[in-house]
């Protein structure tokens, strides 16, 4: 056999390993982007789920006819109590660990106007219904719409996120560092 012969077929077997090896290395690393984002995506679904289910919690016992200390007490066990055993602050200590620093900013600030808006509920018995409420949770609504935006766009790969202008408005980016 001829030394050529052999030495083609050692580089034809190392560019054979190597393919293989970076094939095996993009996989795993896909495959672990893909759990992380999945993981991520949960955390995301209870935390919105659980400020939503927060707000219908504490607007039902807004409505019951409670005054004073019956009233304070119920309104803040709707906030805190949930069926599902997650509640929005500890969901809020789940989401700090998964998400970048922007999503959990964004969401400290969603949790702190839904508090505002159980201490108005608490104080006022006019309810959802009081002009002091309203101009809390008008914003809540508004910035947790922004929140989820901002989440779906964490999800996306990073060709597909999107990024917000000067003016307020989304636009695509090919690339956003998060």
């Amino acid at each position: 056999m001829e030394w050529g012969t052999l030495a083609v077929a050692a580089v034809g077997a190392v560019f054979g390993i190597g393919a293989t090896l970076l094939t095996d290395v993009l996989r795993a690393r896909r495959e672990k982007d893909q759990r992380w984002a999945e993981a991520k995506r949960i955390v995301y679904v209870r935390f919105l789920t659980s400020l939503a289910q927060a707000h219908s919690r504490m607007t039902q016992m807004a409505f019951q006819n409670e005054h004073g200390a019956a009233r304070q007490h119920a309104v803040h066990e709707a906030f805190l109590n949930d069926p599902q055993h997650s509640d929005a602050k500890s969901v809020l200590r789940e989401l700090a660990l998964a998400a970048p620093d922007h999503v959990y900013r964004a969401a400290s600030s969603v949790y702190q106007q839904l508090r505002e808006a159980r201490d108005l509920l608490v104080v006022h018995a006019a309810g959802v219904d009081a002009p002091e409420y309203q101009r809390v949770i008008g914003p809540f609504f508004a910035n947790l719409e922004s929140l989820q935006q901002l989440m779906r766009d964490d999800l996306q790969p990073p060709s597909y996120r999107r990024v917000r202008t000067g003016e307020g408005r989304w636009t695509p980016s090919q690339h956003v560092s998060r």
